[in-house]
């Protein structure tokens, strides 16, 4: 992971994510409180693997060996 990326997580995604899940769990209805928070964590997930990918496949294809 470059500085940028960590840059990016620290200051961006980790208190964004924070905020969405505090909203999340804020809401009366605690069924649809867990339903936000388990699609959070599958979105997240899902995120985490798209970065890992593209992040691989941008090295193989721009490498300059």
């Amino acid at each position: 992971m470059t500085g940028a990326s960590l840059i990016f997580w620290i200051v961006c995604a980790i208190p964004l994510i924070a905020i969405i899940y505090w909203l999340i769990r804020k809401d009366k209805n605690k069924l649809k409180g867990s339903w936000g928070v388990i699609i959070l964590g599958a979105l997240v997930i899902a995120a985490l693997l798209v970065i890992v990918y593209v992040t691989k496949d941008f090295d193989t294809v721009f490498s300059q060996n």
